[in-house]
């Protein structure tokens, strides 16, 4: 196993590596070895009486973090992420530099006090939003925690499946559809013309036959055409979706003034990761969303049982006040001039898609 692996794991458990100014840590993230800070000097005054026994870390002499306290942060932290474990074995200086970050953690604490930095204003309105986001997340969690919730099963796994393989990320190899390409006529008899031609051909390969009559500028390879094609008129995206039959040939009109003579050799249906392949991932979002619908429906008992309101009219004098207010003019508003940049580049900028 080789280290480099862990690093966004060590990162994520806590804060206390990056304050403890660990090398492996500043050489992964390629900030180089950096000098060790000079030593701040002591306070002058009373000195500070080193308590008796064993200690881990020290601040200006006096003990900020004993062994039980520095044991209880690793415990709870490999609670939180089990594999901090198994990193011990690989990072054989982990503690000491989880120990240096605590240590770092403590003369930050020291020093915002020593500066007042926590009597000022801003610093102050930041604690309160902090602590109540904070409050907040925690509230929530315990909430979730009081209901058993979100187990389905394996019947429900395969229909979760079902209904939703075509929008959950992941699952869809191939969208499908049919493929599908066509010659544009401004005159129908024009079209019925061609299309007697291209009946004609064993073999048809449609691009060939426009060339073949000079008509290659009004050829159109469509590619696969899908429910979600948009590079292709909605009405004749329609009936191309429409054929039932292929190969087929035939004319297609949008209205009375555009004919087309379209040419749909195959349809391909639409691709899926099979199901045993992603049941188990399937299963934790099955269940996810399960536990989403039931702790709604607890939510909406608390609302009811603590007889929470919002006040209505509240939002529509607002709304009323917004409407009545001068619209801001659109010769008010700087937007950023994009009417130069080449075609090219705003071309650039588009999806890829294999369908039309």
């Amino acid at each position: 196993m080789k280290i480099n692996k862990h690093l966004g794991a060590v990162l994520a458990f806590s804060p206390l590596l990056l304050l403890s100014g660990c090398d492996w840590v500043k050489e992964k993230l390629g900030m180089g070895k950096v000098p060790e800070a000079t030593k701040k000097e002591k306070k002058k005054g009373k000195k500070i009486k080193t308590p008796k026994g064993e200690w881990v870390v020290k601040l200006q002499g006096e003990t900020v973090v004993t062994p039980e306290e520095f044991e209880k942060e690793i415990n709870l932290l490999s609670e939180e992420r089990p594999q901090l474990k198994s990193m011990f074995a690989y990072m054989p200086n982990l503690e000491k530099d989880l120990a240096r970050g605590m240590g770092n953690r403590e003369a930050i604490s020291h020093f915002i006090k020593d500066k007042k930095i926590d009597e000022q204003k801003e610093y102050i309105s930041k604690k309160e939003r902090v602590m109540n986001a904070a409050m907040q997340i925690l509230d929530a969690e315990f909430f979730s925690k009081s209901f058993e919730t979100g187990k389905v099963s394996d019947a429900d796994v395969k229909l979760f499946y079902e209904d939703n393989k075509d929008t959950v990320q992941g699952l869809l190899i191939s969208r499908g559809g049919v493929e599908a390409s066509g010659v544009s006529f401004d005159k129908k008899a024009d079209a019925q013309a061609f299309l007697e031609k291209a009946k004609k051909e064993k073999n048809l390969d449609l691009q060939k036959l426009a060339k073949e009559n000079n008509l290659d500028k009004k050829f159109r390879d469509f590619k696969l055409v899908s429910e979600q094609s948009f590079g292709i008129d909605p009405v004749l995206r329609t009936k191309v979706l429409d054929v039932k039959t292929f190969p087929t040939v035939d004319i297609m009109s949008i209205g009375d003034k555009k004919f087309w003579v379209v040419h749909a050799p195959k349809k391909e249906e639409t691709k899926y990761r099979p199901f045993d392949q992603v049941k188990d991932g399937i299963r934790q979002l099955a269940e996810q969303t399960e536990r989403t619908k039931l702790l709604q429906k607890e939510l909406d008992k608390l609302s009811k049982a603590y007889d929470v309101e919002v006040n209505e009219t509240y939002f529509e004098k607002k709304s009323k006040k917004v409407a009545t207010e001068k619209p801001v003019s659109l010769n008010e508003v700087s937007v950023p001039i994009i009417a130069d940049a080449p075609a090219e580049a705003a071309q650039s900028k588009l999806p890829k898609t294999k369908t039309a």
